[in-house]
C-alpha cells in the first residue's frame, strides 16, 4: 500500500489523496509532472501529449502548447521526438495551474479521428 502524499504544483487539484487522482478523466490514463509550467499525459489510446504553459510576456497571461511523442526513422533506426500538435484548442490563463487544468481537460475531451 501505498501513501497519500501531498501533491504539490499544476496536478495538485486533480489530487484527491485516494490514489486515483485521474479519475475526473475519460481519456486520461497518467499524468506526469515533469516541470513547474509542463505535464505529459498519456491517453487510453496510447497518446503521449506533452502540455506546456508558455507565458506571454507581453500579456503576462499563459498560454498552453501541445506537442505529441512520435517515432520517426534515421536510416535502420526508429527515433522518439517531440512534434507540436495542432490537435488541440489553445488554452490562455491568468496563471500556470489554470492553463494546465483547461489543457488537461481540453486533451480529455478532444475528438480525434
Amino acid at each position: 500500500m501505498g501513501s497519500s502524499a501531498a501533491v504539490e504544483g499544476p496536478l495538485s487539484r486533480w489530487s484527491h489523496g485516494d490514489g486515483n487522482d485521474l479519475a475526473a478523466f475519460d481519456k486520461i490514463t497518467a499524468a506526469f509532472e515533469v516541470g513547474a509550467n509542463s505535464v505529459v499525459v498519456e491517453t487510453c489510446d496510447g497518446r503521449e501529449i506533452r502540455i506546456t504553459a508558455w507565458r506571454d510576456l507581453s500579456t503576462h497571461q499563459f498560454v498552453s502548447a501541445y506537442e505529441r511523442r512520435t517515432k520517426i526513422k534515421s536510416g535502420m533506426q526508429d527515433v522518439q521526438v517531440w512534434a507540436q500538435s495542432p490537435a488541440y484548442k489553445q488554452c490562455i490563463a491568468d496563471d500556470v495551474e489554470s492553463c494546465l487544468e483547461a489543457a488537461l481537460i481540453e486533451v480529455d475531451r478532444a475528438r480525434l479521428f
